[in-house]
């Protein structure tokens, strides 16, 4: 573990010190030679393959090739495919063969961090790290556990709808009830959404193959749809979409890269920017010898409202007049 090797590291410094002033011309103080040269392995678990989580590694990965450190970086990039039943072993491996662990959403999260409790674990693409028991809060983590929160501004998102289609009456949301994150985005959303006098209805799937029938369903009951960001959802959102699209409802909410492809707007940070976010973490980290249990879990620094105009127009609606 990092922080073993550079408690090693400063006695063999000191060491190295004592003797060199006793022989001078012989000591060329290895042990800084060691500490520059280290190999850095980092093992990274993604839960599948979508925009989102693909931008968070993509920031994250760049922003660390970039740094002083990418020399010395080894990386084990491992993606679950969704297949949950595998995370628990795949996590222990990640967590076995490397120093430093990067968790992209909440279930690989939750993996690595019931099978390392000493290693640093850095997470993003989670939600809410203290309903998912990864933090005991996000000023003081309290374990080996830190990162970034992608948690939306829901009530913000909300106001995006309402004020952009004051005559939508009913709402609906669609989410995997076995994601701990989407379903806290879920109750929020039901909350904000009633509070602004809107019917909800919501419908839950468990994996992929429900969404098909569920979100055909879903849509000819109501006049838009509130999209939380839900891996489920997102790793289908060309379905997702396309079903909306046919039945001519608005989609609001969810994340940048997902609206992007097949949704019509949100306000919402960069998951790219969650990753660099992440990474300028862990490189804080390395420089100032920090544990991650000092290090509080960082939220957005800035939203923007993202509009995809080819959705936009075929759904009918000028995408400029979205605001």
């Amino acid at each position: 573990m990092l922080s073993k090797f550079k408690s090693t590291l400063r006695k063999s410094v000191k060491f190295a010190a004592a003797i060199s002033l006793i022989l001078p011309s012989l000591v060329v103080n290895p042990a800084v030679s060691a500490q520059e040269d280290e190999t850095i392995e980092i093992g990274v678990l993604q839960l599948v393959q979508h925009e989102a989580l693909d931008a968070v590694l993509k920031g994250f990965t760049e922003t660390l090739d970039a740094s002083e450190y990418a020399d010395r970086i080894e990386w084990d990039i491992q993606n679950a495919n969704g297949d949950q039943s595998a995370l628990q072993s795949m996590a222990e491996k990640v967590a076995r063969d490397n120093d430093i662990l990067f968790a992209i959403a909440t279930p690989t999260a939750q993996a690595l961090a019931t099978a390392e409790t000493e290693k640093p674990i850095f997470i993003a693409a989670v939600t809410d790290p203290v309903e998912a028991g990864l933090a005991d809060s996000l000023e003081e983590p309290g374990r080996n556990v830190t990162g970034t929160s992608d948690m939306a501004p829901i009530a913000d998102q909300v106001d995006l709808l309402v004020r952009n289609f004051p005559d939508v009456k009913t709402v609906g949301i669609i989410y995997n009830s076995s994601e701990v994150n989407s379903m806290v985005q879920a109750k929020t959303a039901t909350e904000e959404l009633e509070a602004a006098g809107l019917t909800v209805e919501v419908t839950t799937v468990t994996n992929t193959n429900d969404i098909a029938q569920n979100m055909t369903a879903l849509v000819e009951k109501v006049d838009a749809m509130f999209m939380v960001t839900d891996n489920t959802i997102d790793s289908s959102i060309a379905l997702v979409g396309d079903i909306a699209k046919a039945a001519g409802i608005p989609t609001i909410g969810s994340s940048d890269s997902v609206v992007l492809t097949n949704g019509l707007a949100t306000l919402s940070s960069s998951y790219e920017e969650y990753g660099i976010q992440t990474a300028e973490m862990v490189i804080r980290m390395l420089d100032e010898d920090l544990s991650a249990s000092e290090m509080p879990i960082e939220l957005a620094k800035e939203f923007n409202i993202i509009v995809n105009k080819e959705f936009a127009e075929a759904i009918g609606i000028d995408p400029e007049t979205i605001k």
